[in-house]
């Protein structure tokens, strides 16, 4: 059944006011201040700001991208988040159709989203983000009907291996190799790839995506310590949306995956 134009502007509306509130969480939360508890106000100048201002992506682009009341500049990282939301969300659901699976995916994006802007903004992955990741790896696998014993090995396989690269980095060269937000992640991801298998190509696009992300981040001048999290994240995604990538990855090197 073809969805109508109207009920794609829906489901984009719906993606960008997902990612309108994200912007909330990912300012406020690592700053411990509270949500829900007080209306949106503009950081710099303290203004209470309306629903003309709250309009995703379009109140940013007809204020030119500052704040109405006292024209500061405000971030571009708004109307990316809103933005990016709003996409992943139409691409969810005209890929997998407005499914059960399609809503877990669509979490999975929103998830993927915060990780990114927090890591790269305060080198922490929130605690409630992965509440999150950990929540819509469940439901997708219940849609999927897979066996929760896959499952929850998996999820055990994940953190052991976080806990293994931590406190092995930290032992050979005295220093941490993953922050505890990684390791929590990787629980999550374990949830999500729900077999062994899966690891080893997840790992091996975390390293190629790391060796990438950490480069462009010091030819940038942004120094030595480079957040992990959007790495093993958009590696996360890939083995999600494009299980063939795993297959692929053993018959390169001439093994044959589970499933």
């Amino acid at each position: 059944m073809a969805v109508s134009m109207v009920l794609w502007a829906v489901i984009a509306l719906l993606g960008a006011s997902i990612g309108s509130f994200l912007t909330l969480v990912t300012y406020r939360l690592p700053r411990e201040e509270a949500i829900g508890l007080s209306r949106s106000r503009c950081p710099s100048c303290g203004a209470t700001l309306t629903v003309r201002d709250l309009v995703p992506v379009l109140s940013w682009l007809f204020s030119r991208g500052c704040c109405r009341h006292c024209h500061t500049r405000v971030s571009a990282r708004y109307p990316l988040t809103e933005l990016f939301c709003a996409l992943g969300t139409v691409a969810t659901v005209w890929w997998y159709g407005l499914t059960l699976e399609a809503l877990a995916v669509a979490g999975l994006w929103w998830c993927i989203v915060a990780i990114v802007v927090t890591d790269l903004e305060h080198y922490i992955i929130l605690d409630e983000v992965q509440l999150a990741l950990i929540f819509f790896g469940a439901l997708y696998h219940y849609a999927l009907g897979t066996e929760v014993v896959d499952v929850l090995g998996a999820a055990v396989m994940g953190l052991g291996i976080g806990l293994a690269l931590k406190y092995g980095f930290l032992y050979l060269r005295n220093k941490d190799g993953l922050g505890m937000g990684d390791v929590k992640l990787l629980f999550g991801v374990g949830i999500w790839l729900a077999s062994s298998m899966n690891f080893v190509p997840f790992l091996f696009f975390s390293g190629v995506l790391g060796v990438l992300c950490g480069t462009l981040w010091r030819v940038v001048g942004r120094g030595q310590l480079f957040p992990f999290g959007p790495a093993l994240a958009a590696s996360l995604l890939i083995c999600v949306v494009w299980p063939a990538a795993a297959n692929q990855f053993w018959q390169l090197y001439g093994a044959v995956p589970t499933h």
